[in-house]
């Protein structure tokens, strides 16, 4: 368990510059990626005094899913969010956090069980995605979508304001296995681009199944699946959220 945490933890934070304080660590980024190409109505950047830290998904008017790592040791107060924009500096829809609920698995089996839902201070108008019924097998394409800097190691660059997204797919769990996968509530992501992938600043955002225009959302972002932290040098562990479904439903009512 040392060893995927210590994975856990490359995906989650960075080394900051010393002028920089901890709210602009972007905790996990895609690298290798590209500007979006579609409008994601429902993609939140959850923000620390201001400042992007992870990703996450509207799934409901007033629910948002993130990986559970994203709101450890803070109050719903420290937290805002921006939904519906591909800026996470401005545009779209601005809420704050009025509940966290971590799932209780994280508490015990960290880094497994690494989801959360935060309940938004307000309902929004923005259309929620709809979780998949289950995530593909290996070999279905999937997409991920986050912001943060597009250099793969931690520190080397603060994360752009647009967007970024990367094709993908899923990959045996074997090529993750030394951070610990657990099959049936993770999935291992994998790209075919050299050193692309997800990355610190990402954390908590979507990885999606589907097609321009009718993603569902089947993975939360997690971890690195390597013990070396570079990004893309091996495939990206996403919670699976479809495995989470019924605890998603009965939290949200």
């Amino acid at each position: 368990m040392l060893l995927a945490g210590l994975a856990a933890v490359a995906l989650s934070c960075g080394l900051l510059p010393a002028t920089a304080s901890a709210a602009d660590d972007p905790g996990a980024l895609i690298v290798g990626g590209h500007d979006a190409t579609e409008q994601y109505d429902w993609m939140a950047s959850l923000q620390r005094a201001g400042n992007h830290s992870c990703g996450a998904s509207l799934i409901d008017q007033q629910w948002v899913v993130t990986a559970a790592h994203c709101v450890q040791d803070v109050t719903p107060a420290d937290l805002g969010l921006r939904i519906g924009s591909p800026d996470h500096t401005t545009g779209g829809t601005e809420a704050g956090v009025a509940e966290i609920v971590v799932h209780p698995d994280y508490a015990t089996k960290n880094p497994n069980g690494d989801i959360a839902l935060l309940k938004l201070d307000r309902a929004v108008s923005q259309t929620p995605v709809e979780i998949a019924d289950a995530s593909g097998p290996e070999g279905t394409a999937s997409r991920i979508i986050g912001w943060g800097v597009t250099c793969p190691v931690r520190g080397c660059g603060q994360p752009p304001a647009q967007l970024q997204q990367l094709d993908t797919e899923v990959v045996p769990d074997g090529q993750c296995s030394l951070s610990g996968i657990d099959g049936a509530t993770e999935i291992c992501t994998g790209s075919n681009e050299l050193l692309a992938n997800a990355c610190f600043g990402d954390s908590g955002g979507p990885q999606l199944e589907g097609q321009p225009g009718d993603w569902k959302l089947t993975g939360v972002t997690s971890r690195l699946g390597s013990l070396i932290p570079v990004c893309g040098t091996a495939p990206s562990i996403y919670t699976d959220a479809t495995a989470y479904k019924d605890w998603i439903a009965a939290t949200i009512g």
